[in-house]
């Protein structure tokens, strides 16, 4: 089973590299079309980053079931791939935003809909849909992370309650930061269908308040655990260090350190 698991780790850690190089591929082509763009030039490489970005989607996926399997083994180095293809996730979802909002639309634009493209049933073009996408990906970020905190394990002794807390003390960071996005994407009027209105109705923006408030009370909670998990370990091993030591004792009379021992219970 831990050799069925270890191939598992190896082949997570081959596949995630690979797709990382696919996402620097995509990042490269990006920026050279924005450049391009800039520069008062048409895009030439929009159809490649696509495609690169839909592969990194399809291949971070599996990377997610692989990470599972790991989870459902306890393998030790579950928690670590888990963050792992977690990064390349959140990585992939900026860059797609990126190239929404700057290469399919041309630039970040306000999404308007007209009623008679409503009657009509008319399409809207992609530059419009671009800040839809843009919304789409930040709530599924908010939906993953409000399921990450809401389903993370605490630990059960001082090593795993510590991996948990440095964790989250990274993704807390990331929610914290995810703020800016939330005020670009009220700044730039993105509402779902059926919310279009000012940028501050709030029927449009309510969806996108990051799991804050979870993932502060889930802070506060695993460094108060921590707090106790570690003054309980200190004792635990004091405990062990005195049992040691009566363990290894010469209890007979001719002990001559028998006196010095009778004093110290007294």
């Amino acid at each position: 089973r831990l050799e069925r698991l270890q191939r598992v780790v190896t082949k997570l850690q081959m596949e995630s590299g690979i797709c990382e190089e696919q996402l620097n591929q995509a990042d490269n082509l990006l920026q050279a079309d924005v450049r391009l763009l800039a520069a008062g030039k048409a895009p030439q490489k929009a159809a490649e980053v696509e495609r690169d970005l839909d592969k990194a989607d399809g291949m971070i996926r599996l990377l997610f079931n692989d990470v599972q399997t790991l989870k459902d083994g306890r393998h030790p180095q579950g928690e670590q791939m888990y963050r792992r293809v977690y990064r390349l996730h959140e990585r992939l979802v900026s860059i797609r935003t990126e190239y929404n909002l700057r290469l399919k639309s041309g630039a970040p634009v306000a999404v308007a809909v007209t009623a008679a493209s409503v009657a009509s049933g008319q399409r809207r073009p992609e530059a419009d849909e671009a800040p839809l996408r843009y919304l789409q990906d930040l709530l599924a970020w908010v939906e993953e992370n409000q399921r990450r905190v809401a389903t993370a394990e605490w630990g059960a002794d001082l090593p795993t309650v510590e991996t948990h807390l440095g964790a989250h003390r990274g993704l807390h960071r990331a929610i914290e930061e995810f703020r800016a996005k939330v005020e670009r994407a009220r700044a730039d009027e993105v509402r779902p269908p059926g919310c279009w209105g000012s940028p501050h109705s709030g029927a449009g923006t309510r969806p996108l308040s990051p799991p804050q408030n979870s993932s502060k009370s889930r802070l506060r909670h695993l460094e108060s655990l921590h707090g106790f998990v570690s003054a309980a370990t200190k004792e635990l091993l004091w405990l062990s260090e005195r049992e040691e030591e009566e363990v290894a004792f010469d209890w007979s009379h001719h002990n001559p350190a028998m006196a010095a021992k009778k004093e110290s219970y007294s």
